[in-house]
């Protein structure tokens, strides 16, 4: 089916102060698979366990599954004693299903995201939640960047950007609904005045959300 038109966000959007505290919330104590849960694992281990997230999730999941396609990561994870399997969520069958799937800052890597959509969905359980973040393209420095007539700031991997309406209209095309959308910002704690950066766009995404660094946005079956 092909639509036309604008597409409106039909669910309500508001602003988080702790992301991972929200998603560790929503994964306590139920059956969780981490997508990309080798992102970064060479600064995290061995002794920056506690920033991980995949590490956190261990600690609250009743049962966790970590999945990525970065081999060099994954034996390094398996290196210290943490075990992530080889799969590619656009095309994987690991025949089971999740309560949750935490999608953290992947979808903006993959080259087909609506093939990586569905199958995480044929990978939820019947009252499952598929929890996705990603930058967001509104961000205020993008914004600033292009009032000052300069270059936005794209990471050398991301194949594409996406803000809400995007993912609105990838449920609408194949039947799912996007239950949530929050805006938020991390805290980049590399150097004071990354902290200084980091908590002026905190505090610029309260006053308006849509400027905030990054969106969460929640997908059902």
């Amino acid at each position: 089916m092909v639509t036309t038109g604008v597409v409106d966000v039909q669910t309500p959007a508001g602003v988080l102060g702790d992301v991972v505290a929200y998603i560790l919330n929503e994964t306590a104590g139920k059956s969780v698979l981490n997508v990309g849960a080798a992102g970064g694992v060479e600064h995290y281990l061995p002794d920056h366990r506690e920033e991980w997230l995949h590490h956190l999730l261990g600690r609250v999941a009743g049962d966790l599954v970590g999945i990525d396609i970065d081999t060099a990561n994954i034996a390094r994870a398996a290196r210290y004693g943490v075990e992530i399997l080889e799969a590619d969520c656009q095309g994987m069958k690991l025949g089971k299903r999740f309560e949750t799937i935490v999608m953290s800052d992947v979808i903006e890597h993959l080259d087909a995201p609506g093939v990586a959509l569905r199958t995480l969905v044929e990978h939820l359980a019947p009252q499952g939640r598929l929890l996705i973040t990603t930058p967001n393209p509104t961000h205020y420095g993008t914004l600033t960047r292009a009032v000052l007539g300069r270059s936005p700031s794209v990471y050398c991997d991301h194949m594409a950007c996406f803000m809400p309406e995007h993912l609105q209209a990838m449920c609408n095309r194949y039947g799912y609904r996007l239950s949530a959308v929050y805006f938020f910002g991390y805290i980049d704690r590399r150097s004071l005045t990354n902290i200084i950066k980091s908590r002026m766009g905190r505090a610029i995404g309260r006053l308006s959300p849509r400027l905030c660094a990054s969106f969460l946005a929640a997908v059902e079956p």
